[in-house]
This record gives structure tokens, C-alpha cells and sequence, in this order.
């Protein structure tokens, strides 16, 4: 099947690092200042739903908290590749990698641009340092939720959906954030041509986070594979409210006048 362009949402997935900067729990992160693991969190999950402008002002007011720290690295190569600004990105998201060398997201987001960048085999090879940094965490930590996430999306990119699936199943069991977990999940079960279990995903993804606005986006395109025309305009149309200049807006649109 050719759906297999690479979003930002299906990047912006949270951070890892030797030890999970973001709590197994994914949970609401409650009020006060926010820890480094909250901090992550809920960044991450604001460029995931294309929150953008949310996202670059807690940035900003964070600097000076977590300005140090890999992760806030990682989220503001992010966001410089939702502003298309991908040379400026892959800089950021190589320093980040030489800072923190257990850290699977640096890599795997590189590997994702790269890829926008067409340079496939260094994107091959970004995707396998993220697998194998996540393999690593979970030889001392076989029940690390996020670990389990980083590494089924790491397989997901290189090709592997079955396993990807299996991984990912378990790591929404062990702790990784819900709405993340899902989608990633229901990508694995797109790239196989599972179109039920693939429209679940998604959906429980929206369950999660209504905003999540890509997981509109697939579960649109996975209903015009299961013939619901009228459920497939309807997430075309919420997906281009909530993230109009998005990679696959145009996409979206021209299935809108098709009429699917």
C-alpha cells in the first residue's frame, strides 16, 4: 500500500533516555511547576496534536528550567521541522544524539527527516541506532513502557509491522502514553492492510486525545479503504480544522473534492 508518508505527529511521540524522562504512567501531569518528565510530556504531545504555537510558547518559558536537558533539544528540532526548516532540525537532533547516546528519539527523529529529505540511507541507519538504543534500555529494564514504544516505532520505520505491532501492543500495557502508543499502533496495522484493528487504534488514540489531529487524518484514510465515505470526510475535515498547514493538508483536501 503507498500510505506511507512521514508526519510530523507520527514523529512527535515524546523522549527517552537512559532512564524515562516522561513517567510510565502518562497521565495528567497536575499543576505547580512542572517537572522535567511533565515539562516533556505535555510539549511533546502539543506538536504531536500540531499544537504548535502552544508548544513554542512553553518552550520558551521553560528555557531556563529545561533548557539543558536533551529532551528540550529534541523538541525544538521538532518544531523547527514543522516549520520547515529541516537543515537547522537535523543539526539540533545530531547534537542531541552525541549528548545523550541511550537516548532512542533523537535518532529516530532524525531518521523521519532525513527521510523528508529523501537521504534514505541515512535515515535507514538513524532508525536502526534508535531500535538498537531501545533494545538496549529494555535488557535492564524489560518492563519500560517507553523503551517498548521507541522501539516498535523504530521498527515500524524500518519496515518490520508485525513485529512493530506486537511491541506496541505491549508497550501501551507497560506504561507509554495512550494516545502516542495507539497511533503509532495503528500505523503498524495500517502498513499491514488491517483496517478494523487499524480504525480502533485511532480511534482510541482520539479516546485519549481528541486533538490528536493526524490520527483524523489515517482513521479518514483507513475508512475509505473499509468504504465509509461519509466517516471519511468527516475525519478529513476535522484533521484540516486542527492542522490546516500540515505536510498532508493538501492530501487531504483533494479527497475532499473528490468527494472520497
Amino acid at each position: 500500500m503507498k500510505m506511507r508518508s512521514i508526519t510530523v505527529a507520527a514523529l512527535v511521540v515524546g523522549c527517552l533516555g537512559a532512564g524515562p524522562i516522561f513517567g510510565q504512567d502518562g497521565g495528567d501531569q497536575g499543576s505547580g511547576e512542572s517537572t522535567q518528565a511533565s515539562f516533556h510530556q505535555t510539549v511533546y504531545r502539543d506538536l504531536a496534536a500540531w499544537r504548535h504555537t502552544k508548544a513554542k510558547e512553553m518552550l520558551e518559558e521553560q528555557k531556563a528550567t529545561h533548557g539543558k536537558s536533551a529532551g528540550y533539544d529534541v523538541a525544538w528540532a521538532v518544531m523547527l521541522a514543522q516549520e520547515r526548516k529541516l537543515d537547522k532540525a537535523i543539526q539540533k537532533l545530531t547534537r542531541a544524539s552525541r549528548k545523550d547516546k541511550a537516548d532512542p528519539s533523537a535518532p529516530y527523529f532524525l531518521g523521519e527527516i532525513q527521510s523528508w529529505k529523501k537521504e534514505s540511507a541515512s535515515a535507514t541507519e538513524a532508525w536502526k541506532q534508535a531500535r538498537d538504543r531501545a533494545k538496549a534500555i529494555l535488557k535492564k529494564d524489560k518492563k519500560n513502557g517507553w523503551a517498548m514504544f521507541w522501539h516498535g516505532s523504530a521498527l515500524i520505520r524500518l519496515g518490520n509491522y508485525s513485529k512493530a505491532e506486537g511491541r506496541l501492543k505491549k508497550a501501551i500495557k507497560n506504561g507509554a502514553d495512550r494516545a502516542m502508543g495507539e497511533y503509532q499502533l495503528g500505523l503498524a496495522q495500517m502498513y499491514q492492510e488491517k483496517w478494523d484493528p487499524a480504525r480502533g487504534a485511532f480511534s482510541r488514540c482520539l479516546e485519549a486525545d481528541s486533538g490528536f489531529s493526524h490520527a483524523y487524518y489515517f482513521r479518514g484514510r483507513v475508512w475509505q479503504k473499509l468504504g465509509k465515505t461519509e466517516e471519511m470526510l468527516l475525519d478529513m475535515n476535522r484533521f484540516l480544522t486542527l492542522a490546516p498547514d500540515a505536510r498532508e493538508a493538501n492530501a487531504a483536501k483533494s479527497i475532499l473534492r473528490a468527494g472520497g
